[in-house]
């Protein structure tokens, strides 16, 4: 080819930039991301969308990959140049969308949320009860990034706005720590996990067992109520036990991933912790101060609802 041959053709090469592999790598990673926040979205139901969610909100894996394909596009660009083409600037903000993506993952889009359980669940702890966590938004329950715990409640017994008394350095320091716990509804006992520790006041949790010990109800047909973080061998019902609502289970403890003694539920369509997707649970005939509240999910956050059972368990002048 003559010279002037090929000055038109690299004239014309820098006037239409290519699509180069590393672009389009970005571009493919985007697709894949929008997908696993899409699919979700339709409610399928299922473990497909639990998976797509558990991948799409992993921030560590997204940004390695943007690092990565931002790397391999800025030693590539360096090589030949002109630096910067529409190409090359689309990919970088389209990698910078990546590694921020994760951040949209803030509310699991449950398949459940618009049909929850008609169970008519009690509130799991005699006398007034704090809901440190509980609701539909992040705001008032942290929980609702998780599949499976989207509409989980942490509660708590407090006195004067406090969960201990003295320094709130010793487990019996908080006066939910070693409270009976009362089953929420009738069921079957599912299963039973005991024999963890109580983690230490301040210690931070490196276990896999994240329930601690716990007893898990099932309710209904694919409907099965998780209650968490017990005292160790304080839980007084096995595997097939038939239970009626307000049947003892156990005692409250700091077992498991607990940052103090409070007792964890929620309710999934699945048996299996992390592979199912939650079910609402709303308590039925609790007060909230002198109002009597029919059905309804009480919140927390940092307005936390104090809320007790409006209606005592059948055995509760025997105990």
């Amino acid at each position: 080819m003559p010279r002037s041959g090929r000055i038109t053709a690299a004239v014309h090469e820098v006037r239409t930039p290519r699509l180069e592999w590393w672009t389009l790598l970005a571009l493919l990673c985007a697709l894949v991301e929008g997908a696993l926040f899409v699919v979700p979205q339709t409610r399928p139901g299922g473990l497909l969308p639990v998976l797509c969610w558990y991948f799409g909100r992993s921030r560590l894996l997204w940004l390695t990959i943007a690092a990565s394909v931002a790397i391999a596009g800025f030693c590539w660009s360096a090589r030949r140049p002109p630096f910067l083409n529409r190409w090359r600037v689309t990919g970088y903000l389209v990698l910078s969308a990546l590694a921020a993506c994760p951040l949209g993952f803030q509310v699991y889009p449950s398949s459940h949320d618009r049909t929850p359980s008609s169970i008519a669940f009690r509130l799991p702890f005699d006398g007034p009860v704090t809901v440190g966590w509980g609701g539909a938004t992040p705001s008032v329950n942290y929980h609702v990034i998780a599949p499976d715990q989207r509409w989980a409640y942490d509660l708590a017994i407090t006195k004067d706005d406090n969960s201990f008394r003295g320094d709130g350095r010793r487990l019996d320091d908080y006066y939910t720590y070693g409270v009976p716990v009362y089953s929420p509804a009738d069921g079957m006992v599912h299963a039973v996990s005991d024999g963890a520790p109580d983690l230490a006041i301040g210690a931070v949790y490196s276990g896999t067992n994240v329930c601690g010990n716990h007893v898990v109800l099932e309710v209904a047909p694919h409907q099965y109520l998780f209650l968490c973080h017990l005292k160790p061998g304080s839980i007084v019902v096995k595997n097939g036990d038939h239970l009626k609502a307000g049947q003892a289970l156990g005692r409250a403890g700091n077992s498991g991933n607990s940052s103090e003694p409070h007792l964890h539920m929620h309710l999934q369509d699945g048996p299996k912790l992390h592979v199912a997707e939650a079910i609402p649970l709303y308590f039925h005939a609790y007060l909230v101060g002198n109002r009597l509240i029919e059905r309804g999910i009480p919140t927390g956050g940092v307005a936390q609802q104090i809320v007790e059972n409006a209606r005592p368990r059948a055995d509760a002048g025997n105990r």
